[in-house]
């Protein structure tokens, strides 16, 4: 089971009734529907948070740093200061299961997101493959979220140890 905390990757947020439309004007593609998300390609990835906010992760998102500009009608920039983290492997499905009461299994979840608490936190989860989901926290959180989930992995990984 691999545990990567992401929070260094950046990130750009924008809202607004023109962010749609803003970011397919620089070539993203965005998702259809509300909460649910997309991958541009392996590096980059576009959440749908809501009708009209979007936070976009990767590389593109220094590009469209760089091509901002305040004061665009319709258009609000917002900060994203998300500890971010990647949990892939076998034991994702029972690490998720002793942390949030949501259903994460994949054919459930989609290109879904979940707003919903992960360890007592509120977080984002998003499931990539039946064994790699992403997860986004505030900042504040993030060494917490990252001890508690390394703790639980390693109770994981005891247990399948004794087991043989």
């Amino acid at each position: 089971m691999t545990l990567i905390k992401t929070s260094e990757a950046c990130r750009f947020g924008v809202k607004g009734q023109a962010a749609a439309s803003w970011l397919t004007a620089y070539g993203l593609e965005l998702p259809d529907t509300p909460n649910s998300w997309c991958a541009l390609d392996a590096e980059n990835r576009v959440l749908r948070l809501g009708r009209s906010e979007f936070m976009v992760e990767g590389p593109v998102s220094g590009k469209l740093e760089n091509v901002w500009t305040e004061g665009l009608e319709r258009l609000y920039r917002v900060p994203r200061y998300d500890a971010g983290f990647v949990l892939e492997g076998a034991a994702v499905s029972e690490l998720l299961s002793r942390v949030c009461t949501l259903d994460t299994r994949p054919e459930v979840m989609g290109n879904r997101l979940l707003f919903t608490f992960v360890a007592g936190v509120v977080a984002i989860l998003a499931c990539e493959t039946s064994q790699c989901y992403r997860l986004w926290c505030d900042a504040g959180y993030g060494n917490y979220m990252q001890r508690t989930l390394w703790e639980i992995l390693d109770s994981i990984t005891l247990r399948e140890g004794s087991a043989t």
